[in-house]
């Protein structure tokens, strides 16, 4: 559908701006279109980085905070769409075990990539601003979760500085847009929303804001009003149950998992590879000055001599059918043993650790995904990542194995335990729920996870007791539409923005001061078949 700008648009095409304010990225755009304008880099408030959370109370550190979101952060979606692309400080080679290469090749397969792929990584290769400050001793913190966030004008200098950089480039170009669809997690601070909706209505002298639940939207590129929405996002796993449009947020469930925890554990397994290589070389240098030791101690381990003609002795040696047996994997043992030897074991620690999150997140969504041992969906080829000149192998147990920690991390904090758990609030009749999946967020776009969270949603049905269950197990239906899953909620608030029912908030909320008691009212927003 053409999304672009035309001489001949209508006034009304693109009367709403449509703002998602995500754990990861900030969206951007106008009501009508199916894709975001601009995307920016979330600051850290939704978790706890000491150089973000210690500024002092004056507005120069949050001056200096977002200052690298108005030096071009901020960037066009259609520039963006080439996040996949290498560029001179990265680049993957693959190295194919089942061929025995002797050098490694690019694999064309890698980089051949579909557009809901390349959406997913907006903007990877882009400089994404960095997030120093300074410390000091008594200062508050911006953390959603801590109890020092409850002062509004901290919040309300943050929000100043954050808007007015990602608005200000629409504002320049088009200033139509009266109106502002904000979707956010509906179960953030109160005091949050309320400082973001209070900046935006008098700042910019909209009209109103509206509110919408980021799990909730989605629902509108799809023909039911009966599903179950999980969102797999970048620091939490959630799930909405929906029946008849009617979100049941009192079974609102959520793990502390996604995209952050597997970004540290790719970081780790990438490190574990040289450290394992480095601990075996080790053993087998101590093995060898073993056996040595005891060759020189017995003569006739040491030489065991054969006579020959020439009266010279020689050693004995394998037989030539056993070498061509062990020939191919000797080879790529080598190679393998090649790179993980080729740097010392210091530098490509330090290396791996100062390997930027976002670095890690496009080698993720190039090379990393799930295992499926039911149908031996899996690989055995070894890959070279360039980056600063390094050449960093992950090999091809590491591939899979990352991603594994959505479902294994512990104190029940994976999605096993969240199907566990919303299985056990659910009653009777809301199991139909489940005839409908619909999944969200971007570590949905791992390769293998559909298969994955099914495989963990039937293990979960099939230890239930209740008889009623059996045939539930067959009637699970996971909704695909046509959009990637990171920006599924966006399009879907994109899609209702023109809803009449949605909750208006204004100036006179404010004057009146009931905005924020509004605000702290849990948003029953009915999605309408």
């Amino acid at each position: 559908m053409e999304s672009r700008f035309k001489k001949n648009d209508s006034e009304n095409d693109y009367k709403y701006y449509v703002l998602q304010i995500g754990r990861k990225y900030t969206y951007l755009g106008f009501s009508g279109l199916h894709k975001p304008l601009s995307v920016y880099r979330t600051p850290d408030f939704f978790r706890y980085n000491e150089s973000f959370h210690d500024y002092g109370k004056d507005k120069k550190g949050v001056y200096d905070m977002l200052r690298s979101v108005s030096e071009g952060v901020g960037t066009s979606f259609r520039g963006c769409a080439s996040g996949y692309e290498d560029s001179s400080d990265q680049q993957g080679e693959g190295l194919n075990l089942d061929e025995g290469e002797k050098g490694a090749k690019p694999d064309p397969n890698e980089d051949t990539l579909d557009q809901n792929q390349r959406l997913n990584s907006i903007c990877l290769n882009q400089p994404l601003p960095s997030m120093e400050g300074r410390k000091q001793e008594g200062s508050l913190i911006y953390h959603y979760e801590y109890k020092f966030h409850q002062d509004v004008k901290l919040w309300r200098n943050f929000f100043e500085e954050f808007t007015f950089h990602i608005f200000r480039k629409l504002i320049k170009t088009n200033n139509k847009a009266k109106k502002v669809i904000v979707l956010l997690n509906m179960f953030i601070p109160t005091i949050i929303k309320y400082s973001l909706c209070k900046t935006l209505i008098e700042n910019y002298e909209y009209t109103s804001i509206s509110y919408i639940n980021d799990l909730v939207s989605p629902l509108f590129l799809c023909n039911c009003n009966t599903c179950v929405v999980i969102d797999l996002g970048y620091l939490s796993c959630r799930l909405l149950p929906v029946i008849n449009g009617m979100p049941l947020y009192h079974h609102y469930t959520y793990v502390d998992n996604g995209g952050f925890y597997i970004n540290m554990e790719i970081r780790r397994l990438l490190k574990e590879q040289y450290v394992r290589r480095a601990r075996r070389r080790a053993m087998h240098d101590c093995e060898v000055s073993s056996a040595s030791f005891v060759q020189v101690s017995n003569e006739n381990i040491l030489t065991n001599p054969q006579s020959t003609d020439n009266g010279y002795t020689a050693t004995p040696h394998e037989e030539k059918p056993m070498e061509e047996e062990k020939g191919e994997k000797n080879t790529l043992e080598g190679l393998l043993n090649y790179y993980l030897d080729l740097y010392p074991l210091e530098e490509i620690l330090n290396i791996i650790d100062i390997m930027p999150d976002d670095e890690i997140e496009n080698i993720k969504m190039k090379y990393f995904y799930l295992k499926n041992e039911q149908g031996k969906l899996y690989t055995n080829k070894i890959v070279l990542y360039e980056f600063q000149n390094y050449q960093i192998i992950v090999e091809a147990d590491t591939r899979w194995m990352a991603c594994e920690i959505l479902f294994t991390k512990d104190y029940e904090q994976n999605i096993n335990s969240m199907f566990a758990c919303i299985l056990s609030k659910l009653h009777m009749f809301e199991f139909s729920a489940f005839h409908n999946v619909l999944l969200v967020g971007g570590c949905s776009n791992i390769k293998g996870i559909v298969s994955k969270i099914a495989q963990s949603l039937l293990n979960a049905l099939s230890e239930k007791k209740k008889t009623s269950l059996k045939d539930l197990e067959n009637r699970v239906n996971f909704l695909f539409p046509k959009i990637s899953p990171n920006l599924r909620q966006f399009i879907g608030a994109s899609i209702c923005s023109n809803l009449e029912n949605l909750p208006d908030y204004t100036q006179e909320h404010i004057h009146n001061n009931v905005l924020y008691d509004h605000l702290n009212e849990d948003v029953y927003f009915t999605f309408k078949h």
